[in-house]
């Protein structure tokens, strides 16, 4: 992407639109949000392109899509509003926030005492706890302070304390031929088509050797569509423990996995430039750890 010079010109007024068009991915609606009209919206980021020297979103009469370079600016610019809105909170005295973010509900049973542990301790503190379906839970752009994950990241920016390591479970149709049994093995699964949750799931193919690795994929975007998947008799799915008990469907049934490398279930938070309360809220993620058994698989 071009090098921006220091004197780029660029303004908030800029950032603040190419963000809503970006979320809305149509310029009538982010006009609407930003309570303008559609040629000043429209005008904002053709100049925001300008200043930048590059196109960062394809436009025709029907779509909005974000170019290779809309999608590299985009987390940057999460960034520095967000940075915004909390030096200004903190200039003008308001409760300081921490915003808590999580993929999907793998990670809920580490999720609620380790915050209930942190507001005991930092009543004038507020919390707030968003869903993000992507692998690092919104920590990547700025949109959350601390994040709970299924898996590690294996991001050197982000440091990471793991909660618990969780035996892995295979979600089943209700009529599948292994329901039957108390456990199964990765083998068992060779020939089955797998669904994986491609944006934020724990499993890959990788879990298979070379040789036996399933032949089709059914590829999904979130847990619902995955459990939706499975229970239509698409194929089976990997997930940790925990998913089983607190993602229930009449039509799937869990068993455990004998065989299959366990899921850290991790709490991870930016290394560089990290809130002043991560530390804090790392330290009620220490305490409330130990407090229950990762081995409880019970379905």
């Amino acid at each position: 992407m071009t090098e921006i010079p220091a004197e780029h010109g660029v303004e908030l007024r800029h950032l603040r639109a190419f963000v809503a068009v970006a979320r809305e991915r149509n310029f009538t609606r982010a006009a609407q949000h930003l309570r303008i009209t559609q040629p000043a919206l429209s005008r904002t980021v053709a100049s925001l392109e300008r200043l930048l020297g590059t196109t960062l979103l394809a436009r025709n009469r029907r779509t909005v899509q974000l170019t290779a370079a809309g999608q590299q600016v985009l987390p940057h610019v999460h960034r520095v509003l967000a940075a915004l809105d909390e030096a200004v909170g903190a200039a003008t005295g308001a409760p300081p926030t921490l915003r808590v973010g999580f993929t999907w509900g793998s990670t809920a049973e580490y999720t609620a005492p380790i915050v209930r542990d942190f507001e005991r301790a930092h009543p004038d503190v507020t919390v707030e706890i968003r869903r993000y379906d992507d692998t690092v839970a919104g920590l990547a752009d700025g949109r959350t302070h601390v994040g709970f994950l299924p898996g590690d990241p294996g991001d050197p920016r982000f440091g990471t304390l793991v909660l618990a390591d969780e035996p892995r479970v295979v979600a089943l149709p209700a009529d599948h031929r292994l329901v039957d049994g108390a456990t199964v093995v990765l083998a068992d699964l060779a020939a089955e088509a797998i669904v994986i949750n491609v944006v934020s799931g724990t499993t890959t193919l990788d879990l298979w050797e070379p040789a036996r690795r399933p032949d089709t994929v059914v590829r999904v975007r979130n847990v619902d569509e995955w459990m939706e998947a499975i229970a239509a008799g698409r194929g089976v799915g990997l997930t940790p423990a925990s998913t089983g008990r607190l993602y229930t469907h009449p039509q799937i049934r869990y068993r455990l996995v004998a065989d299959s490398p366990r899921v850290p279930i991790t709490l991870a938070w930016p290394r560089l430039a990290a809130h002043p309360l991560v530390a804090d809220f790392v330290a009620s993620a220490e305490r409330m750890r130990h407090r229950r058994d990762p081995d409880d698989i019970s379905l």
